[in-house]
């Protein structure tokens, strides 16, 4: 990925969406930069299920950032890895193994000669990013976790409820090209069994101190969870917690919510 899909129009155009100023390149700014994506930016897959399962191209991973609707990691790393490098930052990825071998993009960030860990395009309230080395717990209220190594492996751990802590995904330090996924995003979006992804109903956004999550049927909202029961519910709960967008925003030209709802059933 040696150029640059982004021109400064677009860059001041999605920091102005989600809230941020530019500045120098640095770890506070970095922090601004990532937390401010979870809140703002939803990662969900809706948009995704209610096209017609074609790879995205580098116009639509654009379309989808820029207008704040989001999408899964094969939407929402590649952009803010791109944004990054066009503000100044020595951004580049890594290739993360989860359900699958290298079927995660990862962001590692050089700041002053320091690899720092970030990750906007899992799903998770990740607003701590994390210096390679750091094994301390970073914490928010839905999640502890860490990035530990052991012989040059490097695993993201979540704490269970337990309190014993289990790898979501590890990688190495292997940098990679954008196009160095072009089989990962094929399965993605055609293969049901590849991921979670086409199989499932995911809608999550955060604050620092709480979040709202939609896993299939099991939607939460304040720290409140419901379980829905039918597709206007479905419907009705995206619209109430996706401000601004609304459910019309984030389906194309199909908008059969029914057949979304049916995936799950």
């Amino acid at each position: 990925m040696s150029g640059n899909w982004l021109d400064e129009q677009e860059v001041d155009q999605y920091l102005g969406l989600i809230g941020v100023c530019k500045k120098q390149p640095s770890v506070e700014f970095l922090t601004e930069i990532i937390g401010c994506t979870l809140e703002y930016v939803p990662f969900q897959n809706l948009t995704m299920l209610d096209s017609d399962r074609t790879v995205p191209e580098i116009d639509d991973i654009k379309q989808l950032m820029l207008s704040g609707i989001g999408g899964i990691c094969t939407i929402r790393n590649p952009f803010i890895q791109q944004l990054l490098r066009k503000l100044g930052f020595d951004a580049k990825l890594v290739a993360s193994t989860i359900m699958n071998p290298d079927c995660h993009i990862t962001i590692i960030v050089d700041i002053e000669g320091e690899l720092w860990w970030c990750d906007p395009g899992n799903g998770f309230p990740y607003f701590s990013i994390i210096r390679l080395g750091d094994e301390t717990t970073k914490s928010h209220p839905f999640l502890d976790y860490r990035l530990t190594e052991t012989d040059g492996t490097w695993s993201l751990e979540h704490k269970n409820s337990d309190g014993n802590w289990f790898t979501n995904y590890f990688f190495k330090l292997d940098f990679v090209d954008f196009d160095y996924f072009d089989n990962m995003y094929l399965r993605h979006y055609t293969d049901p069994s590849y991921g979670p992804f086409l199989t499932g109903l995911r809608f999550n956004k955060w604050t620092d101190e709480s979040g709202v999550i939609l896993r299939d049927s099991r939607a939460t909202a304040l720290k409140e969870t419901v379980r829905l029961e039918s597709a206007s519910e479905f419907e009705n709960w995206v619209d109430s917690n996706s401000h601004p967008l609304r459910f019309e925003n984030l389906l194309g030209s199909k908008r059969d919510i029914d057949k979304l709802w049916k995936v799950i059933q």
